[in-house]
């Protein structure tokens, strides 16, 4: 006998399910994403160094080339976050990790500065539209009381993205060159967007506002919740009205405050961290620290990233969110300018480096979980990608005003005092944000 149609809030089933098998897939692919997104974002610094004596460039000349993925990573997070909330979180991701893999896999192969440039302005493009749609799609599947942990570990990855970058680099560049590195790092997001293809799901609350889409959120909701009893034949919604989508969305209904913020706290972060993974391996070996040695460098900052990030993950589940990710700002900035004090001796400079990626490093994880609750559903991966985008503008300032600076040449100091203060700024922004409510929007 066939049952009368019910109505299902799907936000709210899932924000009240427990933690499950699908959960557990999500998280594991978007944190792969991740990863790979994390290692070919920073290869340009691991390789930087080979690259600039191959085609004979100095300092002055190499900001640009820093620059070119971080332009596409800018372009790519609005354009692909917008498109994620238009045409699914799971279809984009998968499009954008294909993208960066390609790119990424054909500047091995490149012969002139030029083609490195463009290949890494069409490699950022994916870079920058991966991670607003992963995070998305982590925060839509997550149950409420789970929700800022989970987006935690999930963009921990790109953290050790780095960090095993910099573990593959140290042997692969040294011996087989800078190509080699390229190779691998376009090869594994390959093989990656192949899996996403087979195991990856759409998010249920983007599912919840395409019409015909009864069938696929029964057996979704099933995952998620294996009690509900979902049918085909129900009634899926999401707690809140259709809103436009786009940009202007995010400065209507009372977000201005929280935006402007947040967009502020991603610029000045990114350009601080991407300044750091770009330049410092090729100020070390300039200040004469091996190659080897140097890339190890980013191998420390990771593992502080990822501690760091799970400690501001366990604070903020007990204390406000917003007051520990300001403190970790305050601290990250002290710990860069502290990278001054080495002067190019490298084990201060790698005490300093493992505090930058604890607190610095662990702020820029702890910035996601806060823009996921900022925005409701119908714009969220436009609301992080359009963060995000902000941050990426920062991130390609950051190298380009290495290179500016270096035209100076300072003393090795004076870089790590000039980018340590920006964080100051980004503490401020972070606590004069309103607290929002994990379930819906700003308050």
């Amino acid at each position: 006998m066939n049952r009368l149609p019910r109505t299902w809030d799907v936000a709210a089933r899932l924000g009240a399910a427990s933690l499950g098998p699908l959960h557990w897939l999500v998280l594991a692919l978007t944190f792969a994403v991740a990863v790979t997104d994390g290692l070919d974002a920073q290869i340009i610094g691991f390789t930087a160094p080979q690259i600039a004596a191959e085609f004979g460039i100095g300092n002055d000349r190499l900001g640009p080339v820093f620059g070119a993925a971080l332009v596409g990573m800018t372009v790519g997070a609005l354009v692909f976050g917008t498109l994620g909330d238009r045409l699914g979180r799971r279809h984009t991701t998968i499009f954008c990790v294909a993208l960066f893999g390609g790119g990424t896999l054909a500047t091995a192969f490149v012969s002139d500065i030029t083609q490195l440039m463009a290949l890494r302005l069409l490699t950022g493009l994916g870079l920058g539209g991966a991670l607003p749609n992963a995070v998305t799609l982590v925060a839509e599947c997550a149950p409420t009381r789970h929700r800022a942990l989970l987006v935690t570990l999930m963009y921990i990855g790109f953290s050790v993205g780095g960090m095993v970058g910099g573990l593959i680099a140290g042997s692969l560049v040294v011996e087989h060159g800078w190509r080699a590195m390229f190779l691998v790092g376009g090869g594994l997001p390959l093989v990656l967007a192949v899996l996403l293809v087979w195991l990856l799901p759409e998010s249920p609350q983007f599912l919840a506002r395409r019409d015909g889409s009864g069938a696929a959120l029964a057996r979704l909701l099933a995952r998620a919740d294996p009690a509900g009893g979902y049918a085909a034949q129900d009634r899926y919604t999401v707690p809140e009205p259709a809103a436009h989508v786009g940009v202007t969305a995010l400065l209507r209904d009372g977000r201005v405050r929280n935006t402007l913020l947040l967009w502020l706290a991603f610029f000045i972060n990114l350009l601080v961290l991407f300044f750091l993974m770009s330049w410092l391996p090729k100020l070390l070996v300039d200040a004469g620290v091996p190659l080897a040695r140097a890339i190890r460098t980013a191998v420390v900052f990771g593992i502080g990233g990822v501690l760091g990030a799970l400690v501001l993950a366990w604070l903020s589940s007990r204390y406000n969110p917003r007051h520990m990710l300001a403190t970790f700002f305050a601290l990250g900035a002290a710990s860069i300018m502290a990278i001054a004090l080495g002067d190019g001796r490298y084990a201060v400079v790698m005490g300093a480096c493992f505090a930058t990626g604890l607190f610095a490093g662990a702020a820029q994880v702890g910035l996601y979980p806060i823009a996921t609750q900022v925005y409701p559903s119908a714009v969220r991966a436009t609301g992080v990608g359009s963060a995000q985008a902000w941050g990426r503008i920062g991130s390609i300032f950051g190298p380009l005003a290495g290179g500016w600076l270096a035209m100076l040449q300072p003393r090795f100091a004076a870089y790590f005092l000039v980018f340590g203060a920006p964080l100051l700024v980004a503490a401020i922004a972070i606590a004069a944000m309103r607290d929002v409510n994990p379930a819906g929007p700003s308050r």
